[in-house]
């Protein structure tokens, strides 16, 4: 009976051992807690991100290997990030939440020191010298503002897809919607030409026409040397490449005077020279020769050899051949 009693009031030895650790314990952290207050771990200094290479951007709490390559690919296009912003519209908002407290900016001029730059009048080569665009993005900007003739609100700036976020963010910091300057000279009309004979102009005086380029201008001379001469302006119609939107915007400044070379004369041209005009082919050169010969050496009257053409062709080759 007392050996049960003892059992069930006093501990074993191991309980002994037990209970006496507790106040050790409590003894040991009482003594500890002031020094481990003294040791709290401090936040690590923010990164610069215009001077951080790609290992130490990786560090940053994140930052995956595409999101630092995206980084470091605008950083160096357009020349360093400005301010902490832009850093921001860089990166999507997930990243932006979890490594913006890591990051700072440094850059040597500070923004509020750049001119507003009139986004109406801007070139190309400005918008990336100013480091607003890339260079491809520039030219696309200039197209888009000259297909829309200006811009009037920055919504318009929206349909550009090919600028950048940070592009978008610099483009409205640092631009002005005003309209172009208005101090710059007029233009000075362009002098009319004079009016040209189609029948002996060369191809750099054509060229000078409205709607008439070098290489049409040279394609109208061709033609002419195969045709000897031009008896109506709308022959111009059969030169190839010139177009009739073209066409009548040259018509007003052509005149059909005094041709360079006579007819050709039946009595002595070759097949070879017959042939050679755009009217008359292979076939009807040499009926002509045949029709010549059988004729003999003398003048041919022009009702004789008028019935020697076909009558589809006789009002267009008529100017252009002579019995004499």
């Amino acid at each position: 009976m007392r050996s049960s009693l003892r059992g069930r009031w006093w501990p074993s030895v191991w309980g002994w051992v037990g209970w006496g650790t507790l106040p050790v314990i409590g003894i040991v952290g009482t003594f500890l807690a002031p020094r481990s207050a003294g040791l709290s771990l401090s936040s690590p200094p923010p990164i610069e991100v215009n001077s951080a290479d790609s290992l130490t951007l990786l560090s940053v709490p994140g930052f995956s290997a595409g999101r630092v390559h995206r980084l470091l690919a605008v950083r160096r296009e357009l020349g360093g990030f400005r301010e902490i912003e832009e850093v921001e519209v860089t990166l999507d908002s997930a990243a932006w939440q979890v490594a913006g407290p890591f990051l700072t900016v440094s850059y040597p001029t500070s923004p509020e020191s750049l001119l507003l730059l009139n986004l109406n009048a801007i070139d190309s080569v400005t918008l990336v010298e100013k480091g607003l665009c890339r260079p491809k993005a520039a030219r696309t900007f200039i197209r888009y503002r000259y297909k829309r003739g200006g811009f009037t609100r920055w919504e318009e700036l929206d349909s550009l897809y090919t600028l950048l976020p940070i592009e978008r963010y610099r483009l409205r910091r640092y631009g002005l919607l005003a309209p172009p300057q208005a101090s710059r000279p007029p233009k000075s009309p362009r002098p009319k030409p004079n009016i040209l004979n189609i029948n002996q102009a060369s191809a750099e005086e054509l060229e000078k026409l409205p709607g008439i380029g070098p290489k049409t201008g040279e394609q109208i001379v061709k033609y002419r040397e195969k045709l000897r001469y031009f008896v109506s302006p709308s022959q111009l119609r059969e030169v190839w490449g010139l177009r009739p939107e073209n066409l009548e915007k040259a018509l007003p400044y052509l005149e059909v005077g005094p041709p360079a070379r006579g007819p050709l004369s039946l009595r002595y041209a070759s097949v070879e020279e017959l042939a050679a005009h755009p009217y008359i082919s292979w076939k009807l050169a040499r009926q002509l020769v045949r029709q010549r010969t059988l004729w003999g050496d003398r003048p041919i009257p022009t009702d004789v050899w008028h019935t020697w053409l076909p009558d589809t062709l006789l009002p267009k080759l008529s100017p252009y051949l002579t019995g004499d």
